[in-house]
């Protein structure tokens, strides 16, 4: 297969989980200074380009979890995909900005405008031709079972149409209150116990 810009935009559009890897890479290629300060400093050849520095980062950030803010860039997040969770970032306050800048952007969605981005920086995603490093396909939540927890309390204080007000008594008769969501609820496992889901 040779390397060419329709070569890796046509990846891109075969195998729409590749993007996610091609953010992935570019933003590898950029420095933990530019990637901190979330704009391209250095013309180097590698990374972002200036123009797409920023949102670049943001897109790294998602597809990574990394936290691009703290030293040495921990992953803080789970890390998500923009062709199943794009919708997610499309609601942020820095995709909000990029597209009101760049209004010709403003009907993409964060899947198109990262194939945009990958397909520009073309060059430095030779990597994805080695199906050795592809992604495997995140797993769908429907096949998964939640995890849960069971919770317990003493009485219902109050309960609204979203959640219940439940106080629970501890050992040295402090009574404690904690407002549940009702979606969050999987089961009344009576006797003052709960199994709710467990939160993220």
């Amino acid at each position: 297969m040779a390397f060419t810009k329709d070569t890796i935009s046509n990846l891109l559009n075969q195998y729409p989980l590749l993007i996610d890897k091609a953010i992935e890479v570019i933003g590898d290629n950029q420095t933990a200074d530019e990637l901190g300060s979330r704009h391209t400093k250095y013309e180097n050849g590698i990374g972002f380009t200036a123009s797409y520095g920023t949102i670049g980062t943001v897109l790294y950030q998602f597809v990574t979890g990394r936290d691009c803010r703290r030293p040495g860039h921990p992953v803080r997040w789970k890390p998500k995909s923009l062709i199943t969770d794009g919708d997610v970032l499309n609601r942020t306050r820095d995709m909000r900005r990029f597209k009101s800048r760049n209004p010709h952007y403003s009907q993409s969605s964060p899947r198109d405008i990262a194939k945009m981005i990958a397909v520009l920086h073309w060059r430095q995603l030779g990597s994805l031709l080695d199906r050795s490093n592809w992604v495997q396909p995140p797993a769908t939540a429907t096949t998964q079972q939640p995890q849960t927890l069971t919770v317990r309390y003493t009485r219902i204080v109050r309960e609204t149409a979203k959640a219940v007000l439940l106080e629970k008594v501890d050992s040295e008769g402090i009574a404690w209150e904690r407002w549940l969501p009702k979606s969050m609820i999987i089961n009344d496992l009576g006797q003052g116990q709960l199994e709710i889901k467990r939160p993220a």
